[in-house]
């Protein structure tokens, strides 16, 4: 039996694929025929009638993604993305990293701030997405205002940052933001993340020349892609704060205006580093901010605030009451404050151990003239 030769198979080939290209070509220029015959109306059916007003074109409504819908918190699968940890994992985890802070910083004791604090939390995480309980701790670690969220649901609160802020909806804002990172799961995702980068530079070294090229472009990317994550994860927490606040009763624009604080802090900052000879020689860098902005783990704050006002606008409804302050919250920090005020007294000699600052006059002092030691002394401490 004899087979066509290549030569007469590539033909007929040929041959078909022209006839299909001639048929297809046929089809479209005979499809708008066929369809103005098909449109054509019928003798005597009356002359559709002309629209004369125009109608301007209706606004289009935001897109509200369904999984930011805020008549569903609690059910919308905040935080079920890709995760090689598992909800028992990443409770272990958390408990291990909160075991470690407890050993840096110092716990506040006092059952008043301690109660009132946990209270609010316990409020934000009931209208939170959070699947887990929380353990809320108050620290005392210095004159930063902070709160952090670790995995697994504990919730670190430090008094500075109740003493810095000004409301009580200020306060659950930021705790909020934290409470949102746990829920999201948004550690142990950038964890797993990380490891799958990890993972996948390792077996690129295995594949040779080509796959060690393909190893250091990973070593780069991958790093970005986790960057990345975590700049998105802090634009979500900050929606999902908004909306947790909202959910509690208070004024989401309350996170805005601790944001704006931090803004202020960041711009003073700036302004001092600015005074460092040759600070501004990285700004002459072709695409430095573009770069820059890449290898950030956080995204500008005026990009977060920015992005907050269109966000309660679009995501939040208006609502005509809102919890802004409460006189609780002003006499916890009052209370907090008074805490903190050194007491002066003066130093008595029989006595060996005396505890808190002692202020003392010298033989050259006299009474008529204490306001000129305390400006002395006031002087001296903030060497």
């Amino acid at each position: 039996m004899a087979f066509p030769s290549r030569v007469s198979l590539q033909r007929q080939l040929n041959g078909f694929c022209g006839l299909r290209t001639t048929a297809c070509v046929l089809v479209a220029l005979s499809f708008p025929i066929l369809a103005v015959a098909g449109a054509k109306p019928a003798k005597d059916a009356p002359a559709p009638a002309v629209e004369t007003q125009t109608k301007e074109p209706a606004a289009k409504a935001p897109k509200k993604p369904e999984k930011y819908d805020i008549d569903h918190i609690g059910q919308r699968g905040i935080g079920h993305g890709f995760n090689l940890y598992s909800e028992k994992r990443e409770h272990e985890l958390g408990q291990s990293l909160a075991a470690s802070f407890d050993r840096m910083t110092k716990p506040m004791t006092d059952p008043v701030v301690n109660e009132f604090v946990n209270r609010i939390a316990q409020k934000l995480v009931r209208y939170s997405d959070a699947e887990v309980p929380f353990t809320v701790r108050v620290i005392d670690s210095g004159e930063i205002p902070r709160a952090y969220g670790f995995p697994g649901g504990f919730l670190y609160v430090d008094i500075a940052l109740i003493l810095s802020a000004e409301t009580e909806a200020e306060l659950a804002g930021v705790m909020a933001h934290e409470i949102a990172h746990v829920a999201a799961r948004h550690a142990t995702r950038a964890l797993s993340r990380k490891r799958v980068c990890d993972v996948v530079g390792s077996m690129a070294m295995l594949a040779g020349p080509v796959g060690m090229g393909a190893a250091d472009f990973g070593g780069l990317a991958g790093p970005l892609s986790v960057k990345k994550f975590s700049r998105d994860a802090e634009y979500e927490a900050d929606l999902l704060g908004i909306e947790y606040a909202y959910a509690a009763g208070y004024d989401p624009q309350a996170l805005l205006d601790a944001l704006e604080k931090l803004h202020a802090i960041e711009v003073q900052r700036n302004e001092e580093l600015a005074k460092i000879p040759g600070y501004h020689l990285a700004s002459h860098v072709p695409f430095h901010k573009g770069i820059a902005r890449s290898f950030a783990n956080y995204p500008l704050t005026e990009e977060r605030i920015d992005r907050l006002q269109s966000e309660i606008s679009t995501f939040l409804p208006d609502r005509t009451d809102y919890i802004l302050d409460t006189n609780e919250f002003q006499e916890v920090k009052a209370h907090l404050l008074a805490s903190q005020t050194p007491v002066l007294r003066h130093h008595n000699a029989n006595e060996k151990d005396s505890e808190g600052p002692v202020l003392r006059r010298t033989q050259d002092d006299n009474v008529d003239a204490p306001a000129t030691n305390l400006r002395g002394f006031a002087f001296a401490s903030q060497k």
